[in-house]
């Protein structure tokens, strides 16, 4: 089963940055500067956390991986641009 995983961080390095922000490109959508959705299956999960984790640096990064769940996305709201023109489907909470 997909789901739904709202990815923030807050990176120190403008490399690191760099990397995480083009590593979760191939797997979903910016949503502001720092947060991404992603799609992922549960089976996905241990290599992209891997991944996610071999690309900051635990010392002085902070990155957030949040699951949410369908209840969570028809009642999130958002304020501001949509991205995509028109009703985008899914909000960030």
């Amino acid at each position: 089963m997909r789901r739904l995983w709202v990815v923030s961080y807050d990176i120190s390095d403008n490399a690191r940055r760099l990397r995480v922000a083009n590593y979760l490109l191939g797997w979903g959508e910016r949503v502001l500067q720092s947060v991404f959705e992603c799609v992922w299956r549960a089976d996905q999960m241990p290599a992209v956390q891997r991944a996610l984790q071999a690309l900051i640096d635990p010392a002085s990064d902070r990155l957030w991986l949040v699951p949410v769940c369908h209840r969570c996305r028809e009642a999130a709201q958002v304020s501001g641009q949509l991205r995509r023109g028109g009703d985008c489907g899914y909000y960030v909470v």
